[in-house]
């Protein structure tokens, strides 16, 4: 179990004007989404199906996947841990850093030989199982769907793990689920969690060759999508074409925070990002110390990302949010 995660808000309950520390943003919830829940809520009354197939024959469907090639998850975190366990004590599986800590974890919970990547040109034909965030958390950028494509095609006999769990908030060109699951060694994890902000409900998918995902499935635990999440897949099935958000205002905001920021002067550096979350170093503040003071001075919560392998002590982890919100993170910071 990984400690020091983003949106630790309960530990602040009441002080918190402004998280920056999630990458969920409210604002992409599908509309009539949680009053559907809440009329909904007898369902917990009820065991949920063991395995919730009819919906995910659905989901196939509308990703045009095999009818056998998608598995729904208690979020994308249970995806991650049902494979490092499905592959087994001794699998060799690189990891391209710094990124998301609970691909580390689970593979050492399973007994994996882990080496860290900077890239996947760095790759070697003995790994048989690759781990990908794209794009990236904590860094933002998106690997180019050609590097991707042919890294695999260059190792067949290597499994590409790609989370892409940030794909909504992202207009860069990505492999979709179709293209992963035909390609034969291409494992993709999505969340519904991040893309239609229900992280407390988990809720996510595996898309991935018919026979992966059957391996998965003897072993999984029963009943590890609970009632609520399976009726919120459904209405998400049923209504998500009506979702309306404008991403690409949303992201021109988020590099419009960046610049503010870079421009605060003083050696801070935000390097570049494909999506809405970006890495904040300010040389010589402990990040701990800059998450404390931020709170403090302004209720503003940002991820401390000291922890992300490969990142030095200074590196916060902001979110954009609205224009005003984003503005006095940007004051904050100068003060």
């Amino acid at each position: 179990m990984i400690h020091g995660h983003g949106d630790d808000i309960f530990d602040y309950a009441g002080t918190i004007r402004h998280n920056f520390s999630s990458n969920v943003y409210p604002p992409t919830a599908l509309p009539g989404l949680q009053e559907h829940l809440a009329s909904a809520i007898s369902t917990i009354g009820h065991y949920p199906p063991a395995e919730a197939t009819a919906l995910e024959r659905r989901l196939a469907q509308r990703l045009q996947c095999p009818q056998g090639g998608v598995l729904l998850t208690n979020g994308a975190t249970e995806a991650i841990y049902l494979l490092a366990h499905a592959m087994g004590p001794g699998c060799r599986s690189a990891i391209v850093v710094p990124t998301f800590s609970e691909y580390e974890d689970a593979c050492r919970l399973h007994g994996h030989e882990v080496r860290h990547l900077r890239s996947l040109r760095e790759l070697t034909d003995d790994v048989q199982a690759v781990w990908l965030c794209c794009p990236n958390n904590p860094t933002g950028r998106l690997t180019p769907r050609s590097e991707l494509v042919a890294a695999a095609f260059s190792h067949p006999h290597t499994v590409f793990i790609v989370d892409q769990s940030y794909a909504f908030f992202c207009l860069g060109d990505q492999l979709r689920p179709r293209e992963g699951a035909l390609m034969g060694n291409v494992v993709m994890l999505h969340s519904m969690t991040k893309r239609y902000a229900i992280p407390g409900l988990r809720l996510g998918f595996v898309a991935a060759p018919e026979a992966l995902v059957d391996t998965l499935r003897r072993y999984r635990m029963p009943w590890s999508v609970n009632a609520l999440a399976v009726e919120a897949c459904r209405y998400i099935l049923d209504h998500a074409d009506e979702q309306t958000f404008d991403m690409e205002a949303y992201l021109h905001e988020a590099q419009r925070l960046r610049r503010n920021i870079i421009a605060l002067g003083h050696g801070i550096e935000v390097p570049p990002t494909d999506t809405h979350f970006m890495l904040v170093r300010i040389p010589g503040c402990d990040a701990l110390m800059v998450k404390r003071r931020l709170m403090d001075s302004a209720g503003i919560l940002v991820r401390a990302a000291h922890n992300f392998t490969g990142l030095s002590p200074d590196h916060i982890r902001v979110a954009a949010q609205s224009a005003e919100a984003n503005d006095r993170l940007v004051e904050a910071i100068k003060s």
